[in-house]
């Protein structure tokens, strides 16, 4: 086989991987690095180096904040896994079928990720492993491993955790026991498997780690959601443990029994080809979230005011989910957009304008964005305090920690906003930014940027708690301290038409005047063309050429209505208007 043949493989798995992590899955990844805080002092580093697995984890870490840019992040699971085919397509040179089975193992191991919440360390934990089992496979003597092998498991369970120790003894054990090696070996393995379930209770009695037990065994955090074991990485852990047992099988008459000695290498190949292509895509297809990953694309966005984006990406699909609409609505406010287009998209009521509290650093974050762009300051540094401490993982949340030091500028507690700028100092991509805000601070100068002066000034000095149920009382009280606040205008108007109060959305809706002149954005004026309609009939003479064409359609849609509120047409000709959500939703 020529050398370019052979580099085909390594071509295929890195160019699939890179492709579509770049390309079709890149948000994902983007969402990764903005629930960490990965900080370059000696002090994050020694926490980390202090429990089992913590070597890898500041891997991880270091490895994600690249994830802010998507093309360098597939970059780098590109490379992990096709490190992992490298590894095991070396393991297996000898095995006629060794391609396909690191094919396998390599593409399993990059549909860990596939799950916005999976961490990078498990990638790395795997990779980790698979060049641990290369190395030991280069030891030739039986003697010299059998010595080696206890203190080797040893050390890959405090560098990377439970699960590479585990498959990495398991494909010696199955080795020795396939290839009928010496017995010496075989105690040595059996001796490592004893390892490697001991030492987690012995790091936990010697060196005070304080983990439960399966996190302790684990080593890595895998999830966000430490408490959920990673039932892929066990899975890929088993197929490389049992890779001796599987390639005896391989190679067997099994595959070649019905095949004349001439095809037998060829068939069979193929045949493995169709089993390993077809279980990664039975695991792929189970495991991607197109949805997911499109909304994390639009908080993305939403997080840095790229509003127009986020309105082309929500365009592309309706949104059911709280979180994700709130954003879509945002976007549109501050397009200016809201009142013309809200009902272009599923609405499903006031949660998904702004959503109800809930302990999760998801929500808390959604909570803290928009508040801060109604000018609701301090309810935005509450909930980004609430995102940071609320992080599944344990971890600082970047996003968090830079909205706490924006609000405490806005406040002017510069002390406070001095203590997360350096934090924020000791990051790769967000020290620029820090230390820019730290000399405005300096210098007295933070007025200068008009977003801190607009804000600042919207910002409302009575004291009112945070009432869940009663959101439109909040708007109402800045509005009336900011008559200018078009934002908070147009989502006191938007909170009313979801919750369906006509009457106080008239009485509050002569205050946009400052800001349409003489013609109100279309959901508005489709409100109030229905209550006017069921309240003063004879107010609708008086209505211009546009309103008497948007009263005419809505005869139309009175007309189908009664007459079959099921009606296809209703939602063709009449979904994005706001009658439709008024009698459907």
């Amino acid at each position: 086989m020529s050398k370019l043949t052979k580099t085909i493989p390594y071509v295929v798995v890195a160019l699939a991987v890179y492709v579509f992590y770049a390309f079709a899955y890149g948000a994902t990844l983007q969402y990764g690095e903005q629930y960490q805080l990965f900080q370059s002092t000696a002090d994050y580093f020694a926490r980390l180096l202090a429990r089992p697995g913590g070597l890898t984890m500041y891997a991880g870490r270091f490895l994600t904040q690249f994830f802010i840019i998507p093309l360098v992040g597939a970059i780098i699971v590109s490379l992990l896994a096709t490190g992992i085919f490298a590894c095991v397509n070396r393991l297996l040179k000898s095995s006629i079928y060794g391609c396909q089975l690191a094919f396998l193992v390599a593409l399993l191991s990059a549909c860990v990720l596939l799950d916005k919440q999976s961490l990078l360390n498990g990638l790395i934990c795997i990779a980790f492993g698979c060049f641990i089992l290369l190395l030991i496979s280069q030891i030739n003597r039986n003697k010299i491993l059998t010595v080696l092998l206890p203190p080797i498991i040893l050390i890959t369970y405090w560098i990377a955790g439970g699960i590479p120790a585990a498959f990495v003894v398991g494909y010696v054990l199955c080795n020795c026991i396939t290839a009928k090696k010496d017995k010496s070996l075989l105690i040595s393995s059996l001796a490592s498997v004893l390892i490697v379930v001991v030492a987690p209770f012995v790091a936990r009695q010697l060196f005070g780690v304080q983990l439960n037990a399966t996190r302790t065994f684990l080593g890595a955090d895998y999830s966000r959601y430490v408490v959920n074991l990673p039932n892929l990485s066990i899975v890929i852990g088993c197929v490389i443990a049992l890779l001796p047992v599987t390639n005896i099988l391989l190679n067997s008459n099994v595959l070649q029994r019905f095949e004349r000695p001439s095809q037998r290498i060829s068939k069979s190949a193929v045949m493995v080809w169709v089993i390993a292509v077809s279980i990664v895509s039975a695991v792929f297809l189970k495991n991607v979230d197109f949805d997911a990953n499109r909304n994390c694309a639009i908080e993305y966005n939403v997080r840095t005011q790229n509003w127009k984006k986020a309105i082309e990406l929500a365009d592309n699909k309706q949104q059911t989910d709280a979180i994700t609409m709130s954003y879509i609505n945002l976007a549109l406010a501050k397009a200016n957009r809201l009142g013309d287009k809200m009902f272009s998209y599923k609405q499903i009521g006031p949660s998904g304008l702004m959503p109800d509290f809930e302990t999760d650093s998801d929500v808390s974050m959604a909570l803290s964005e928009i508040y801060y762009h109604l000018g609701f300051i301090n309810f935005a540094e509450r909930f980004a305090f609430e995102a940071a401490k609320a992080n599944p993982d344990y971890q600082e949340s970047v996003q968090a920690v830079k909205r706490l030091a924006e609000t405490n500028i806005i406040k002017e507690n510069y002390p406070l906003a001095r203590k997360y700028l350096a934090m924020l100092e000791n990051t790769m991509f967000y020290a620029k930014w820090a230390k820019k805000a730290r000399r405005a601070i300096d210098s007295d100068r933070t007025a200068e940027n008009a977003d801190r002066a607009r804000l600042r000034a919207f910002q409302n000095t009575d004291d009112y708690f945070y009432a869940e149920k009663e959101k439109d009382m909040m708007l109402a009280k800045i509005l009336i301290a900011n008559p200018n606040n078009r934002t908070a205008f147009e989502y006191l108007m938007a909170y009313y038409l979801l919750n369906k109060d006509l009457e106080h959305f008239m009485q509050s809706a002569d205050m946009g005047g400052k800001f349409y002149g003489g013609m109100y954005p279309k959901s508005f004026r489709e409100a109030a063309i229905f209550h006017l309609r069921m309240t003063n009939p004879e107010a609708v003479k008086d209505f211009g050429t546009a309103d008497r064409l948007m009263l005419d359609q809505f005869y139309e849609f009175g007309k189908i209505y009664n007459a079959n509120h099921h009606d296809s047409r209703l939602a063709k000709q009449f979904g994005d208007t706001y009658w439709f959500y008024l009698f459907n939703e």
